[in-house]
Order: structure tokens, then C-alpha cells, then sequence
């Protein structure tokens, strides 16, 4: 059986390999954190952002930005919207800023995404949906994708709609399809059941199925490949707690010590420093520091030393000054 880390699938004529992508994380996965991602090494693709695609016509600031590529190719922008003219425009405007795949989100559970009758709140009409689909497709000529929940509710679950989705998606020519196996309704509560990506494998479609849920571990990732029989594996949530863990999946031989996990933290910073400015690099510096630094011994002490500065310069320097000591130390002075 071939490994994920030895894997290829196509996303139309854009090759994925290794088949491994960084999810789109909602105020994680901008330009920084993926080119920080890249650097690492292990993937095959990155995800932008969800953008919203009313923002993108409006042409607000922020939207655009999360569109900006992170210098490693194949790069997806995905776009959130219900209005198919909406999501027409939008995907003009993600191709033109130079995505190598436009990928539509069904699956944001968000209120203020749904209220709007947008991600995962398409999956309660069909007809919409492919109104949005068939728009998108329309629209440009780079590949699009899908990425998508099993349903509403248990109910949606229980009936398999999705699975009428999937073939909706292969009449209008999505290029591939990410599934996500919780209801919008679970949130990211309980167990993703990747028994219904294994269903969706089984139907033989057209195109590629990427697994995502739950995949915190290289043997995570690697028993999702072949349980599922799914072309690909897309992770989030487990990259954000082990930033190494796409390295880990192509290498096994990588090993990741507690000094290792303080000096990626510094080289994140680092790269956010040079791409925000000081209020945004405070802001990202701040929150992603207690994901990175989990685990490693005296973190508590460390994240309260460092959420007490204001000066992005001045936790770089404290993480520094970590990395010089002999080793770990076991406590971080306060």
C-alpha cells in the first residue's frame, strides 16, 4: 500500500503532492502562518483563509490581503458566499490574484456565516448549492473545489444527503471535494466519523475526496489515508497544536525536542513581524504562542511572561533568551 507521504492525487491538472493540505483556520492560516507552514516542510497544498465573497466585491482591505499567496505553489483561495453572483465575482477576483484553485466553503458552521445562508447552511439547499457551484465554475479557469460537512443536523446525517451533494458536485464539474464528517450542528464537538468519507470513496466519483477531522498524529493522518481509502488528507486543528506534524508525516525518522518547539515559535514570529505591523503581529504573536509552546515544560509560566509584554520585539527576545539556556529550563521565572 502506498504511504500518504509517497502519495499524488490532481486537483484538475494541479498535482497535490505529498497528498497533504494545510484546512483553511479562521484567523490562522493567513499568509504568515502558511508560509511559516511551507518552510517546515510536508505539504502539498495551502488553503487561504475563508473570505467572504461580498467583502471581496466590496473590495474591502482585508479580504483582498487574505487572498496574497505565500510564496509555494499549489495555493487555494477559499470563498464563502450565497449569492451565486456573488461567488461568480469573487472566484474572478481569488483566480486573478493568482490561487491555483478556488475552493467554495459548505462547511463553516459559524452563526454569522449561516445566518446568511452561507457555508454549511447551503447544505439545506441543494438548489442553491449548485447555483453557487455551477457560477463559481463558470466564472474561471482554474480548478474548484469544495469543501463540506455531511449535513445540517443528524437528521441530514441519518438520510445521507450529502452524498446527493457529491453528485451534484460531479454533474457541474467540481474538481474535487474535502469532507469534513461532523454536522453542522456537532460543531467540532464529539468524533468526526470517517466512515462517511469511506462512503463517499466508494461511489466512485470523478474526482479526488480529501479527508479532514480529526487528525492529530502522523499515524492519525496515515490511518485516515488507508481506513478511508480517501486521495488525500487535509489537516487543521492538529497543525495549529504540532506545527511539525506535516514534516512528521513525510520523515519519519524527524524527531521534535522542547528547545526544537521554542525556536519554530521564534521563527514564526519572526516571519510575522516582517508581514504585519506591530498591532497585528502583537494580536497573532499572542494567540498562537499558547498552541506552539503547549506541552513543553514551565509553558504556563512562559505564555503569562509573555501575554504581561506589549512589544512584539521584547517576546522575541524572552523566547531567545529561553533558546540560550542550557537545555530546557524546567521553570520560566515569572
Amino acid at each position: 500500500m502506498t504511504k500518504l507521504s509517497q502519495s499524488v492525487f490532481f486537483i484538475g491538472s494541479v498535482p497535490v503532492k505529498p497528498a497533504l493540505a494545510l484546512a483553511p483556520l479562521h484567523e490562522i492560516t493567513d499568509q504568515a502562518f502558511r508560509s511559516f507552514m511551507r518552510e517546515i516542510g510536508g505539504l502539498g497544498l495551502t488553503v487561504s483563509e475563508m473570505v467572504s465573497c461580498e467583502a471581496l466585491i466590496r473590495k474591502a482591505a482585508k479580504a483582498e490581503k487574505m487572498l496574497a499567496g505565500d510564496g509555494g505553489r499549489p495555493f487555494a483561495a477559499q470563498i464563502v458566499g450565497a449569492r451565486p453572483e456573488a461567488m461568480r465575482e469573487a472566484a474572478i477576483i481569488a483566480e486573478q490574484s493568482g490561487a491555483d484553485i478556488v475552493d467554495i466553503n459548505m462547511g463553516c458552521p459559524a452563526s454569522n456565516v449561516t445566518s446568511g445562508l452561507a457555508g454549511s447552511a447551503l447544505l439545506r439547499d441543494i438548489k442553491l448549492a449548485e447555483s453557487c457551484v455551477k457560477a463559481t465554475i463558470k466564472a474561471v479557469k482554474t480548478p474548484v473545489t469544495v469543501k463540506t460537512r455531511i449535513g445540517w443536523d443528524d437528521s441530514q446525517k441519518e438520510r445521507a444527503d450529502y452524498l446527493d451533494f457529491l453528485k451534484m458536485f460531479e454533474d457541474n464539474g467540481v474538481a474535487a471535494v474535502t469532507i469534513h464528517p461532523r454536522t453542522r450542528s456537532q460543531q467540532y464537538k464529539g468524533k468526526a466519523d470517517w466512515s462517511f468519507i469511506t462512503r463517499a470513496v466508494e461511489l466512485g466519483l470523478k474526482y479526488p475526496i480529501i479527508g479532514n477531522g480529526d487528525v492529530l498524529t502522523p499515524e492519525d493522518a496515515e490511518r485516515m489515508f488507508g481506513e478511508t481509502g480517501c486521495d488525500g488528507v487535509m489537516i487543521g486543528r492538529g497543525a495549529l497544536y504540532n506545527p511539525f506534524l506535516f514534516k512528521q508525516i513525510t520523515d519519519n525518522s524527524f524527531c521534535v525536542s522542547h528547545v526544537k518547539r521554542v525556536e519554530i515559535t521564534i521563527r514564526f514570529f519572526e516571519i510575522v513581524m516582517k508581514q504585519c505591523n506591530e498591532r497585528e503581529s502583537l494580536h497573532k504573536i499572542k494567540k498562537i504562542s499558547g498552541y506552539f509552546t503547549k506541552g513543553i515544560p514551565g509553558a504556563s509560566g512562559l505564555r503569562q511572561k509573555l501575554n504581561g509584554l506589549c512589544d512584539p520585539a521584547e517576546i522575541l527576545k524572552e523566547l531567545k533568551i529561553v533558546v540560550c539556556h542550557a537545555g530546557y529550563p524546567k521553570k520560566i521565572p515569572r
